[in-house]
């Protein structure tokens, strides 16, 4: 009779759970659908509730955003809770979304076949990143005039493009006559450095290239993605990456025999 008892109560505690889920993802979706009726273009990569009563956090386009439960208004900018000392919670999850990120990031640019980039090969290849690239940005054309120095350190920078104003703007149809290029890396010294472009036309990556942009929820260029998947926002003078890269590899090193030790 007591072990029927038990196994009542543990059936009856698994459907008061599921009903509950069922019950929060709906009230998640009902948000979301509020959102997207008085903003129709906005993406919206995931929906919580943050730690304030009534407040719901979302991840649109690389930053998190606050909206109120009947989706009429919205907050940019951090959140802090202050009941026990002062603590950053819009950082706190940035840092949890990077953290699922970083894995997704590598495995879609592993991907990626390098066909469909413009690659810059170091002679003495030690590392390799990815740069999402638009050749209307200042500091796009700044990364790539230093172009030399990352290679001569041995990094190889593969691009891919990110036309900033979106597809079929200005910026996009430049990015284009440079991958439709007979010679793509000539076309990119010439759009980066002389800003002379050329008339080439072809079927191009770069609306596949802009669909990663939107699922990464990159806002800006140049966007940096390692090989380990982290993301660094930004120009970086070339000893500045090779430094971030050697601390990456060397936390994932030390990731990885933890976890063989465990």
């Amino acid at each position: 009779m007591q072990k029927l008892f038990r196994t009542i109560l543990i059936l009856s505690l698994i459907s008061f759970s599921s009903a509950l889920m069922a019950d929060e993802k709906a009230d998640l979706q009902r948000v979301k659908q509020l959102i997207q009726t008085n903003i129709p273009n906005i993406d919206i990569a995931s929906i919580e509730k943050s730690k304030m009563p009534g407040v719901y956090e979302i991840l649109s386009s690389g930053s998190i955003l606050y909206v109120s439960e009947d989706g009429n208004y919205l907050i940019s900018g951090k959140l802090f809770a202050i009941d026990k000392g002062i603590k950053d919670l819009t950082s706190e999850s940035m840092q949890r979304f990077d953290a699922i990120n970083i894995p997704i990031r590598r495995d879609t640019i592993s991907g990626v076949s390098e066909d469909d980039m413009i690659v810059f090969k170091a002679d003495n290849e030690k590392h390799r990143v990815t740069v999402f690239t638009d050749v209307d940005c200042g500091y796009c054309r700044k990364l790539h005039k230093e172009m030399d120095q990352y290679n001569e350190l041995g990094i190889t920078v593969q691009y891919m493009g990110f036309p900033r104003a979106g597809l079929g703007s200005g910026s996009h149809k430049k990015l284009q006559t440079v991958w439709c290029a007979a010679d793509p890396n000539t076309a990119m010294d010439k759009a980066k450095i002389d800003r002379e472009f050329g008339t080439d036309t072809c079927e191009d990556p770069l609306a596949e290239h802009y669909k990663i942009v939107k699922e990464f929820g990159l806002d800006g260029t140049p966007a940096i993605i390692l090989e380990s998947g982290q993301l660094v926002s930004g120009f970086v003078e070339a000893d500045g990456l090779l430094g971030i890269i050697v601390a990456d590899e060397k936390a994932l090193a030390n990731t990885d025999t933890k976890t063989e030790s465990e």
